[in-house]
């Protein structure tokens, strides 16, 4: 998905044209060089950067499908030393919590630490409910009705 053309960078300025390297030219000589050098290595950078995430996202992936495979290894190794206990709790509980890190990793918007807050924010408002004393009854002028 590409950004709308008004926030993409088209290089050092809205007016990247022969008439403004003839302005900068005027200024001091050789700066519309430097400035365009300026601008070349800054996209040297980005590209480098967007490969490193590359790099990054990849290096995660195979961790865990590494990770993956060492708990089915040694759940297998527990089943057939007879304990299925351990076999269940090697493969059930990190298999959850990886299956929880990288589904909230893949959905917009979603963070692990804005879920892991919520709860808190929860708990914080009903404790901070309990601390108040309850309203004090008005007075009525008479009797509920259905009572008499």
């Amino acid at each position: 998905m590409t950004a709308p053309r008004e926030q993409r960078d088209e290089g050092p300025g809205l007016r990247w044209d022969a008439s403004v390297a003839r302005e900068w030219e005027a200024v001091k000589p050789g700066l519309a060089a430097e400035i365009w050098a300026e601008f070349r290595t800054d996209e040297r950078h980005r590209r480098r950067l967007a490969w490193a995430a590359v790099g990054q996202r990849a290096i995660g992936q195979l961790f865990a499908l590494v990770s993956v495979g060492g708990m089915l290894v040694f759940a297998k190794y527990s089943l057939d030393a007879g304990e299925p206990l351990v076999a269940a709790f090697a493969v059930g509980a990190p298999s959850i919590s990886l299956a929880v890190i990288f589904g909230l990793s893949r959905m917009p918007g979603r963070t692990l630490e804005n879920a892991l807050a919520r709860p808190g924010r929860r708990i914080a408002a009903v404790t901070a409910g309990a601390q108040q004393p309850p309203p004090e009854p008005t007075p009525s002028a008479g009797p509920p009705p259905g009572t008499l």
